[in-house]
């Protein structure tokens, strides 16, 4: 690859095509630090590189067309945001190298083969942590509900997992499924009058884009809400745990970086984070009628009202 020594030459400007899923916080996060990623090396949008910045709003069926506008205006490399987002990517771009961040790793969800051009980095889902952190916190937890969009690969990947552990530990597991956001307030009025002890919400951004939904019926029946994703606990649910998304991004923007460069090697093409972030609202366990062991807060990264 000769990106790098092109635009040292002013031959060419590089041009990336980015592609998020939905307007989130959490999501808009990994995007900032992939492109403080970019920056810190010295490739800045408007000055060397051109960035085509596309958002599916939420529409699964937007994916598809905006990376056919890509591969037609012959981008240079494409950063992706959300698991939808780098599935469909990895289905369709032959073009251009692809970075993802923000998903599950291809083979989590079912990969057959996984293309040549296709780089990033995964959250391995520590299903285990996880469930071992409910159980401290709820010692006599018997039930858990999860809403959940199965035409999201990575919720229903998550669901998988999570089930497996939970029964593992003698949990029993109830879902509903929910289609889209609007459908979140019914499923979480289902699972509350399903005698559940709390509610879960994992890696599932139709879910995440609703949450305060979630966490108001979780108020309103006192049910505690655990997330997969720290930065959720901002909009309600108790006690998040998993990867700190900024942190995400800036890694996957280190390999679009390689790429750029031209560095990268098979091997280092996909990697898992290996860090996770444990945040508690305290407000909101309160109102949930969730009290947190003094063990559980000593490891919290971040505890706030």
């Amino acid at each position: 690859m000769t990106f790098l020594v092109a635009c040292q030459h002013g031959e060419k400007k590089i041009t990336i095509g980015y592609v998020q899923i939905t307007q989130d916080p959490v999501l808009d996060a990994a995007k900032a630090g992939v492109f403080r990623a970019l920056a810190d090396s010295g490739f800045i949008d408007g000055k060397n590189i051109k960035v085509l910045d596309n958002n599916a709003q939420g529409d699964l069926s937007m994916i598809n067309t905006i990376l056919q506008s890509l591969i037609s205006q012959n981008v240079d490399l494409i950063i992706t945001n959300s698991t939808p987002c780098m599935v469909a990517a990895a289905q369709t771009v032959r073009s251009a190298p692809v970075v993802f961040t923000v998903a599950f790793g291809p083979e989590q969800i079912g990969m057959k083969t996984i293309p040549e051009n296709l780089y990033g980095v995964y959250d391995p889902l520590n299903v285990k942590a996880f469930v071992d952190l409910l159980l401290e916190c709820i010692p006599n937890l018997k039930r858990v509900g999860i809403p959940y969009n199965n035409a999201e690969p990575n919720a229903e990947y998550s669901v998988k997992v999570l089930s497996k552990e939970f029964a593992r530990q003698g949990i029993t597991l109830i879902t509903t499924s929910v289609t889209s956001s609007n459908d979140l307030l019914q499923g979480a009025q289902y699972l509350a009058g399903q005698k559940i002890d709390a509610l879960v919400a994992a890696a599932d951004n139709t879910v995440y884009m609703a949450l305060p939904v979630l966490a108001k019926v979780a108020s309103e029946q006192r049910i505690p809400l655990f997330v997969t994703d720290p930065m959720q606990t901002e909009k309600g649910a108790a006690i998040g745990l998993g990867v700190n998304y900024d942190h995400w991004g800036y890694l996957a923007g280190v390999k679009a970086v390689e790429i750029l460069k031209g560095r990268t090697s098979p091997r280092s093409r996909i990697e898992p984070i290996t860090t996770y972030d444990l945040t508690i609202n305290a407000k909101s366990c309160a109102s949930q009628g969730l009290t947190v062991p003094d063990k559980v807060k000593s490891r919290a990264n971040r505890i706030f009202d």
